[in-house]
């Protein structure tokens, strides 16, 4: 390996022994489950060694890492050391490369610190991150820095008084409820005042769905588990600040009143000091900023979430407090991104600074070792909540193939029009920036909508190692890889563990009306492609009495445009088998059509428009080639969650008011 290469990882790759005086650290971290109070309100938790977020463990490079890890809790749980190089047993993704950690039991992690800088551990089982398991990881290089007076930590997170399981269903059933709470609901009258109707027009046209930043509403963002945190110190003191996105879903853009903030470290890597107005943090990572306690006031640093929704803060030094500019919030409307990244973002809402990063020492991989390049398309389905690498969840994904030695080129297009930080395990990639040997290294590089963004690493480790987007939500949805060293086995003792690591998991949701007139509605319990539904239709106030129609169906998504159905439907004297197909067109017009077992067809069409932020438009209109046409029409007021006032006309129906019920 070339030198330049070995230098920039501070002994990454070769390692071949241990120091002489290599010191044993041993701790015991203790995971519990109980109900936490944060921001005045009381959730169900979860915490390391009694705290959100756990205890900041603190090594030196050379030192032998021992974790003894109890799981005190009635489920089972992990953790795995983001962003650490270390052997892949110990990497902490159970049914992958680790038990996971059973109720009642302990499980100890043994490794060698290898490098220096500012990291985190996580739990890996679920969605046990968002309910508090996290902290942070400070490695101290061998020789001390002179370069500051102390360090000080600093762990962001997002936190939610909700059960992040509901969460996830409700973003599965297509719900806008965290955008209604957030403020951030779209619609044509919101369209109208920012002057971008034919921004809509355009998008819809190309059967886009609304632009989003975040999925989910936060009751608070916090530092270091609190609304805001404080760092105290005498004036001119210098801090090494080592800042940790440790988030579930949430992007922040950090500010600094009185200051420009100065980066000298990304994602444990020193890079070439770089001043920075405003920075957009993504999801998992870390950057190391030095800063300098004010000669006089507390000068505040600003965590402001990217979708505007709300903001932590730190506050440096004493005294009078001295606020951050605010961040303007987010035109949705507008937003567009591509592959200049941010060189074409406004100052005020930048995207990631990596253009301008530059490596503290040069990166170049070894010029002999042969070189491979693979492209992947990130992917998604809003209105389903699927997302996914090459159309692909990880439950129908092949593994993704490494060759040990070779250096390889990951390029990823994003094609949806979400932010994506995208985390490999157990390696250092270089971001191809434009800096040539100085590329940065870093372990989570965010991909901004429709972008391009492209890395490449050496691949030296061996086995299996994740690779995810590491918004939470997105991964357990389905981004996620896995990258397979060729020749690697799994370990005989994972080979069952890891079977669920490719499970489909369900998830249901209703929605219906019950008006004077009539009722319809749907209900669902669906996976990744498959879908089984009810939908229904019953009329009371008819010219020709009730009618009624039952639809039980089995449907198969072949993406977010396409779908095919085979089912039946009950309708008075005419039961029959149906098969059919669905598409989304232009305009994100739903459009669908059968043929049943009786020879007769029928086609139909399907529209909801957001006129405002709570009342919406809806309206359908089929032809039956045995019954001729029918339609409906209908407005909604949103109420809450799982209510909504709701007005409809049906052509054999008449018109009848009441409500929408949705679960």
């Amino acid at each position: 390996m070339r030198p330049s290469w070995t230098g920039a990882l501070v002994a990454l790759a070769a390692l071949a022994s241990q120091p002489a005086d290599a010191a044993l650290r041993e701790t015991t971290l203790t995971l519990t489950r109980g109900p936490v109070t944060i921001a005045g309100a009381t959730a169900d938790a979860m915490r390391v060694n009694g705290s959100i977020p756990g205890p900041t463990l603190e090594w030196t490079v050379g030192d032998v890492a021992r974790i003894h890890v109890r799981n005190a809790m009635d489920v089972a749980s992990s953790v795995h050391w983001h962003g650490l190089l270390l052997p892949n047993r110990q990497d902490g993704v159970p049914g992958l490369t680790t038990p996971a950690i059973q109720p009642g039991t302990t499980l100890t992690y043994e490794f060698p610190i290898r490098h220096a800088g500012t990291y985190w551990y996580h739990s890996h089982t679920g969605l046990q991150e968002q309910r508090g398991i996290y902290g942070s990881i400070v490695i101290h290089p061998r020789e001390p820095r002179g370069d500051v007076d102390r360090d000080f930590v600093l762990v962001l997170s997002d936190w939610t008084e909700e059960d992040p399981n509901e969460i996830l269903r409700l973003l599965k059933a297509g719900r806008e409820t965290f955008s209604l709470q957030k403020g951030t609901m779209q619609s044509l009258w919101g369209a109208w005042r920012a002057d971008a109707l034919g921004d809509v027009l355009h998008r819809s046209l190309m059967r886009m769905p609304p632009m989003d930043i975040s999925d989910v509403a936060y009751d608070a963002f916090l530092a270091n588990g609190r609304p805001e945190a404080s760092l105290p110190g005498r004036p001119g003191e210098r801090i090494r600040l080592r800042i940790i996105n440790a988030a579930a879903s949430s992007y922040f853009y950090l500010s600094l009143a009185g200051a420009p903030l100065r980066v000298i470290s990304a994602d444990g890597m020193d890079v070439e000091p770089l001043e920075l107005e405003r920075l957009l943090m993504g999801v998992a990572e870390t950057y190391d900023l030095l800063v300098s306690i004010p000669p006089e006031g507390a000068w505040e640093l600003r965590a402001t979430a990217q979708d505007g929704s709300g903001h932590t803060s730190l506050w440096i030094g004493e005294g009078e407090r001295r606020p951050a500019p605010d961040v303007p919030r987010p035109n949705l409307y507008r937003m567009r991104h591509g592959p200049m990244q941010a060189r074409d973002a406004p100052p005020e809402r930048p995207l990631a600074p990596y253009p301008r990063l530059r490596a503290a020492t040069v990166t170049e991989p070894p010029a002999e070792a042969p070189r491979r390049e693979i492209r992947l398309r990130l992917t998604g389905n809003m209105e389903r909540y699927v997302w996914s690498f090459d159309g692909r969840t990880l439950s129908e994904a092949d593994e993704i193939p490494v060759r040990r030695g070779e250096v390889l080129r990951v390029v990823f297009e994003n094609t949806t029009m979400m932010h994506h930080p995208l985390h490999l395990h157990g390696h250092f990639f270089r971001v191809l920036n434009g800096a040539g040997p100085r590329a940065p290294l870093k372990h989570t590089v965010d991909v901004a909508p429709l972008a391009t963004t492209a890395i490449e690493f050496l691949a030296n480790e061996e086995k299996d190692w994740l690779f995810h987007c590491h918004i939470l939500y997105h991964m357990k949805s389905g981004m996620t890889r896995i990258f397979h060293y060729e020749g690697s086995e799994t370990d005989p003792d994972l080979v069952e563990a890891r079977k669920k690591l490719f499970e489909e998991s369900w998830y249901a949701a209703a929605e219906g009306t019950l008006l004077s007139n009539f009722s319809e509605g749907r209900a669902s319990l669906s996976s990744t492609r498959h879908e089984l539904a009810l939908a229904w239709e019953v009329g009371w106030r008819g010219v020709d009495g009730s009618e009624h129609e039952l639809e039980p169906v089995y449907r198969y998504h072949f993406n977010r445009f396409y779908r095919a159905f085979a089912g039946a439907s009950f309708e008075e004297e005419r039961d029959a088998g149906v098969f059919g197909v669905e598409a989304l067109l232009p305009l994100n017009l739903n459009s669908w059509a059968w043929i049943d077992t009786r020879g007769e067809a029928r086609f139909g069409l399907e529209q909801e428009l957001q006129l405002t932020s709570r009342l919406s438009a809806v309206g359908e209109m089929e032809y039956d080639t045995e019954e001729g046409g029918e339609g409906s029409l209908g407005l909604r007021y949103t109420l809450g969650r799982r209510l909504s006032l709701a007005l409809g006309w049906h052509s054999e129906f008449d018109l009848g008011a009441g409500l929408e019920l949705r679960y």
